[in-house]
C-alpha cells in the first residue's frame, strides 16, 4: 500500500475512533434528553433567575430578551416568536412592561400556557407628577402613542422582595403542573430560594434603617417598589419608560431637590442613556453612579456569575453609601 492510500486509510480509522468517542450511546442520550426537555420562555431577568433556580436541570429555561438590551423598548423578532411558540409555558412580567407580549400571547399555539406574573403580585399605583409632560402629551398624542402604556401601575414590582417571593411560589406551582413528577424538587428549590430572599429582605431593612438622607434620585423611575419597602423617597428625571424625554422644568426641579436635600449621588442605569444623570451631577456637584433595576443584566454581569441576590446586595451597598446610613 503506498503512502497516499495509507494516509487515507489512517484518516478513516481516526474518524471512526473519534465518532465512537464523541457519539457514544450516553452522549446521544444526553443530547436527545436536552432536545426533548420542555421549554419555558420568560421575558425579564428576575423571571429567568427564579425559573432556572426552581427548575434546576428538569426544564429548559429560555430567556427572550437578549443580554444587555433595554427591556423597556425590546420587541421580539420572528425567530424569537417562533421559539416561544415551541414552549410549553410563556411567563412575562405584565403590568404594561412588555408592550409586545399582550398581543403576542393571543397568537401563540393553544398548547402554550401563558402566565402574566403581574396578576400574582402586589402592584404600586403610579402617580404622574409632571403636569408639563402631561400637557405636552395632550397636545401631541402621536408622541404619546410611542410610550409604553403601564395602565397606571408601576411594572418594576420585582424590586419589592416580597413580590419576588410571591413570584417564586407561582413559578413553583406552574412547574409542578407541567412536570408533576418533579413537584417535590420544585418545592425544595423554591423553599431554599425564598429563604435567601427573606435573608436579603432582612439585610435591606437593617441596612437602610438609619440613614442621614432618604432621597433616592435616579434618571428613570424604576425604584418605586424598593423605595416603598424601605421608606425612601424617590425623585426621577423621567417616568416609568426609558424612551421618555425629560422636560426642562423637571430637570430644574430635580436640581433644586438635590441642592435642598444635600443629595450626594444621582443614580442611573447602565443599560440606558445616562447623559441626564451626568448633567445633574455636574450641575449640583453630586456624583453619578449606576444602580441596577434588574429588568435585564449585561453579558459581563452574566460572565461574572451575578444574580438577582448579588446585584441587589451591590445596590444596597451603593444606597447605604449615598444616603450615609449607619
Amino acid at each position: 500500500m503506498d503512502r497516499k492510500r495509507l494516509g487515507i486509510f489512517g484518516g478513516v480509522i481516526m474518524a471512526m475512533i473519534l465518532s465512537m468517542v464523541f457519539y457514544t450511546p450516553d452522549s446521544r442520550k444526553e443530547v436527545r434528553e436536552k432536545t426533548e426537555m420542555p421549554v419555558v420562555s420568560v421575558s425579564i431577568f428576575p423571571l429567568f433567575e427564579i425559573a432556572r433556580t426552581v427548575a434546576a436541570e428538569t426544564l429548559h429555561i429560555q430567556p427572550i430578551i437578549p443580554l444587555g438590551a433595554d427591556a423597556h423598548v425590546f420587541s421580539p423578532n420572528p425567530r424569537q416568536v417562533a421559539d416561544m411558540s415551541k414552549s410549553v409555558l410563556f411567563i412575562y412580567n405584565g403590568a404594561g412592561f412588555e408592550s409586545w407580549a399582550e398581543n403576542l400571547k393571543h397568537t401563540l399555539p393553544s398548547g402554550v400556557g401563558v402566565v402574566d406574573m403581574s396578576r400574582h403580585v402586589t402592584l404600586l399605583k403610579h402617580e404622574e407628577e409632571d403636569h408639563e409632560d402631561q400637557d405636552h402629551a395632550a397636545d401631541h398624542p402621536e408622541e404619546e402613542e410611542a410610550h409604553h402604556d403601564h395602565g397606571g401601575v408601576d411594572p418594576h414590582y420585582w424590586l419589592d422582595i416580597d413580590n419576588m417571593i410571591r413570584m417564586t411560589r407561582v413559578i413553583e406551582s406552574e412547574f409542578s403542573r407541567i412536570r408533576p413528577e418533579n413537584a417535590t424538587l420544585y418545592r425544595q428549590n423554591a423553599t431554599a430560594y425564598i429563604a435567601e430572599l427573606q435573608q436579603l429582605k432582612t439585610e435591606y431593612e437593617e441596612g437602610l434603617r438609619e440613614c442621614k438622607n432618604r432621597v433616592l434620585v435616579s434618571n428613570h423611575d424604576a425604584f418605586g417598589y424598593l423605595a416603598r419597602a424601605n421608606a425612601l423617597e424617590t425623585v426621577s428625571v423621567i417616568g416609568l419608560s426609558t424612551d421618555e424625554q425629560p422636560s426642562a422644568k423637571n430637570i430644574s426641579d430635580i436640581i433644586t431637590v438635590i441642592q435642598e436635600h444635600g443629595v450626594k449621588t444621582v443614580f442611573f442605569e447602565a443599560l440606558v442613556n445616562d447623559n441626564v444623570a451626568h448633567t445633574l451631577a455636574r450641575e449640583t456637584g453630586a456624583r453619578a453612579q449606576s444602580l441596577q433595576p434588574l429588568a435585564n443584566i449585561s453579558e459581563d454581569e452574566l460572565k461574572s456569575h451575578e444574580t438577582y441576590l448579588s446585584i441587589m446586595r451591590s445596590n444596597l451597598a451603593k444606597l447605604r453609601d449615598a444616603m450615609e446610613c449607619r
